[in-house]
């Protein structure tokens, strides 16, 4: 098996499986949201960030998420979200990026913040109709800090002072490295600043039978919002019959960080893992009405399988091969086509990974940028250009095109066409 230059624009794909050829003279529009006041304090105004794919079917009414990004309570704005709003929204949901009260260890505390989760999911549900959403499907997604946020809502019953008769509650929850054990946290004792002990605002201290179906997504190794906590929750759910579901990552950190040394900034997340998650929320909430399939398939762009597909870019421009053969089939076919000539790269995912190795080591400096993709069911088509170094050290570039075929989440077949310098 011989790795050319070629294999250095592994993710260059703009031909369809469907015999046509698709062609795109710039990267498709970037899903922006429609910005709302959810709730005013005297002079402040907080906002939803409404992303809504109007691809998806109309006149239905769809499920929505509500998304609270973390930041450990006194950092952070829904931007740091937008991502996974964009993700769930082209899987045919509502999503909602929420503005919360930021800690200042003055006069706001997680309270504060924990009133304004509630007040935005009162307000999701208020405005049903305006939003094209089912008052009876709202999710709550929330990473880290706001993954406390998310299950407080759920599990802790707030003194609000509101005019809204709607339930505060969501209807399933989606936690990535949430903090759902704080009775312990120094750092949430110094926030409350006498205003409540940790323990009074631990969601795990408040589980009880009736609570709406719960996954996490965990590392094993995260020191910040530690496994353990995840895991005993979890246990107390079950215990109480409710759903619950840990997705453990082994050896990976705070937001499934490889960098364990350093799991609170400068974040290292393995592209693997963190597809996988990704693919593990979207089953669960598919499996729980909140997702789709036919609103989902709608919409281009977003779909599973070009997650995979850009997960394993990530993991070839860092060269990180085990991460790409986990993304691909144990009987992965590579096939190279030249002209009227199709012949097979590699048959298998242990011949695909000696070739990656031995192409890094011929090429240690070679990255891809994809410029365009294009999602058809199954398959993904990208049109990319990849960069290296000669061994005299001048600087080589040129572009190619594949197409991906992805089944279960994984990469089964790749067709790999000639390069354009």
């Amino acid at each position: 098996m011989r790795f050319r230059r070629v294999r250095a624009c592994l993710f260059v794909l703009v031909l369809m499986m469907t015999g046509n050829v698709i062609a795109q003279d710039s990267p498709p529009t970037l899903l922006m949201p429609r910005i709302e006041t959810y709730k005013r304090i005297e002079q402040t105004e907080l906002k939803a960030h409404v992303f809504a794919n109007e691809a998806a079917i109309a006149g239905k009414p769809r499920a929505a998420i509500v998304l609270f990004h973390g930041g450990g309570w006194n950092s952070g704005q829904p931007e740091w979200v937008y991502s996974a709003a964009r993700r769930f929204a082209g899987r045919g949901m509502v999503a909602i990026a929420i503005q919360y009260r930021i800690s200042d260890e003055n006069s706001i505390t997680p309270i504060d913040a924990m009133a304004d989760a509630r007040d935005a999911i009162r307000w999701v549900r208020d405005n049903a109709v305006k939003l094209g959403i089912d008052a009876k499907r709202v999710a709550a997604y929330g990473v880290s800090a706001g993954g406390h946020l998310a299950s407080a809502a759920a599990t802790i019953d707030g003194k609000d002072e509101t005019k809204s008769s709607a339930n505060a509650k969501p209807d399933a929850l989606v936690l990535y490295s949430p903090a759902v054990a704080i009775s312990t946290s120094g750092w949430a004792r110094k926030l409350l600043m006498s205003r409540a002990k940790p323990e009074e605002i631990s969601p795990d201290q408040f589980v009880r039978a009736g609570l709406p179906p719960t996954h996490i997504t965990q590392g094993d190794e995260d020191v910040v919002t530690p496994f353990s906590g995840a895991r005993n929750f979890c246990r107390r759910m079950s215990d109480a019959g409710n759903v619950c579901n840990v997705r453990r990552y082994s050896g990976l950190g705070h937001l499934l960080t490889r960098k364990l040394d350093e799991q609170e900034f400068n974040f290292d997340a393995d592209t693997a893992a963190r597809a996988d998650a990704w693919r593990a929320e979207e089953k669960f909430l598919a499996e729980r009405g909140f997702i789709d399939d036919v609103a989902s398939k709608s919409i281009g762009g977003f779909d599973g399988p070009e997650t995979v597909v850009r997960a394993h870019a990530a993991a070839f421009n860092t060269h990180d091969v085990d991460a790409m053969i986990r993304l691909v089939a144990d009987d992965i076919v590579w096939y190279n086509i030249k002209g009227d000539e199709m012949s097979v790269e590699a048959r298998g995912s242990e011949a695909l990974k000696k070739g990656m190795e031995s192409y890094f080591k011929s090429l240690p400096s070679t990255k891809s940028e994809i410029h365009t993709m294009f999602t058809n069911g199954n398959f993904v088509s990208v049109r990319e250009r990849a960069t290296w170094k000669s061994k005299t050290g001048e600087d080589r570039s040129q572009n190619a095109l594949a197409v991906y075929e992805v089944v279960d989440g994984k990469i089964k077949r790749v067709w790999y066409y000639p390069v354009q310098k």
